[in-house]
């Protein structure tokens, strides 16, 4: 399956260079930042997967779906572009009062702080009170907008557990039990582990063209008619 992906990855590669869009459009260009990203994050997981180093491709693959997200919202809903706006100046604000608190980290930045930071306050609370779209505090409420209520309380939590190592998922990544004895033996990148990855390599696919046709929809129809063929030929071929 992880061929079905590549194959999907340089389509897209292929596809992406040619949309035309005005630049200076925030929605144009944040969907189409956003759809690069999905692109490349798919390149990571697939060859995370097939070099056989399982551990931390969940991680991408997490990764990959809140950005789809996001892209699904812009798609459907123009004013989306202010909640990226809005996460962006409180990753700011988080970032520059980390840094006005002398974090070692941070040290070249802690000279903007005491400028940056009422700006940023001022933009926070414009885009929360703009009445064109009303800002999300929890990917739970950018999941239930995007409609993928089920990827949240199904797909999501999987991906969270292995992303934050959870005991579950350290178990279950690292400890085989001998079915001749009561041994437990280590595991380091189990190679078994490649079959239950089929459904994550199918589904990152669809995805992946699906949002590609997303951004030809953002962009007049733009290469439509071969992002809905690609979308079939994928649908014949894991039938």
């Amino acid at each position: 399956m992880n061929k079905l992906l590549i194959d999907a990855i340089n389509f897209s590669n292929e596809k992406a260079v040619l949309f035309k869009f005005e630049s200076r459009s925030k929605l144009a260009a944040y969907s189409m930042g956003i759809y690069c990203t999905l692109i490349e994050l798919s390149e990571s997981f697939s060859k995370l997967v097939e070099s056989q180093c399982y551990s931390g491709s969940l991680s991408v693959y997490r990764t990959f779906l809140e950005n789809y997200v996001d892209l699904q919202n812009l798609v459907n809903n123009e004013h989306y572009v202010n909640q990226l706006d809005y996460d962006n100046c409180r990753q700011k604000k988080h970032n520059l009062e980390a840094a006005q608190n002398d974090n070692p980290y941070l040290k070249s930045i802690k000279k903007y702080a005491i400028d940056e930071l009422p700006k940023l306050d001022i933009e926070i609370a414009e885009l929360k009170g703009n009445s064109d779209f009303k800002v999300l505090s929890t990917i739970k409420g950018k999941f239930q907008l995007a409609g993928m209520d089920k990827e949240y309380s199904g797909l999501y939590p999987l991906l969270s557990a292995e992303s934050h190592c959870s005991l579950e998922a350290i178990f279950s990544r690292h400890f085989e039990k001998c079915t001749e004895s009561d041994e437990v033996k280590i595991s380091i990148n189990n190679k078994d582990n490649l079959p239950d990855y089929d459904f994550y390599l199918i589904t990152m696919t669809r995805y992946l063209i699906f949002s590609g046709q997303l951004i030809s929809d953002l962009l007049d129809g733009q290469q439509r008619i071969d992002f809905l063929e690609k979308r079939e030929e994928i649908a014949l071929s894991v039938k």
